[in-house]
């Protein structure tokens, strides 16, 4: 899954940052009336461990994926634990810190099939023409948009919208993730950002 590869922040913002990914396997469990009903059973479970997003479930049944994010490990250690009893056959995906990561997994008794890493040129996180790039705030919150719908003029609008007492920091980040269809942004994340972004 490696639009959520490129996150970015502390390593203690990202421990409250995970996205869980469920995805049909081409030539493998591919069925589309059974993969389809197994697929939106995950989309049930996901939705009943506290996502703080979740892709709609108008695309459980239209899409060969469905993506959710969590804010705290704990939550994604019960969902693994529901997922792996259930043992539904399809495809699970789980993103974050790889160190809690693989320390979720011993726990539960799994071992990890595949490691993506997003790795970067010495001293930068990007290549190219980083002085283009917006500031290191705001850069967090993009990312957290992997196919890029949230735009850095975005976010300043709507923090000058919360300046002016127009909107609410909790409702500038439901509205920034609306456009994440996938369901990856991470709201709660983002409300501690968008603070951040105000105190400057």
């Amino acid at each position: 899954m490696t639009h959520t590869l490129h996150r970015r922040g502390t390593i203690k913002e990202l421990k409250q940052d995970y996205v869980i990914l469920a995805m049909f396997a081409a030539g493998f469990n591919d069925n589309y009336n059974d993969s389809r009903q197994k697929l939106i059973r995950i989309g049930e479970i996901m939705n009943e461990h506290n996502p703080v997003n979740i892709m709609s479930e108008r695309g459980w049944s239209v899409s060969a994926t469905i993506t959710a994010t969590y804010d705290d490990i704990e939550s994604v250690k019960k969902l693994i634990l529901k997922l792996k009893k259930e043992d539904l056959g399809i495809s699970i995906v789980v993103s974050g810190l790889i160190s809690e990561i693989k320390r979720l997994l011993k726990e539960v008794g799994l071992d990890i099939h595949t490691v993506h890493f997003s790795l970067t040129p010495k001293g930068s996180l990007t290549f190219g023409r980083n002085e283009l790039l917006p500031e290191e705030k705001i850069l967090e919150i993009t990312t957290m948009c992997g196919h890029h719908t949230v735009s850095p003029q975005s976010i300043t609008h709507f923090v000058e919208l919360v300046q002016q007492g127009k909107l609410t920091v909790e409702k500038a980040a439901k509205k920034l993730a609306k456009p994440c269809v996938c369901g990856i942004f991470n709201t709660s994340r983002a409300i501690k950002l968008l603070n951040s972004l105000l105190k400057e």
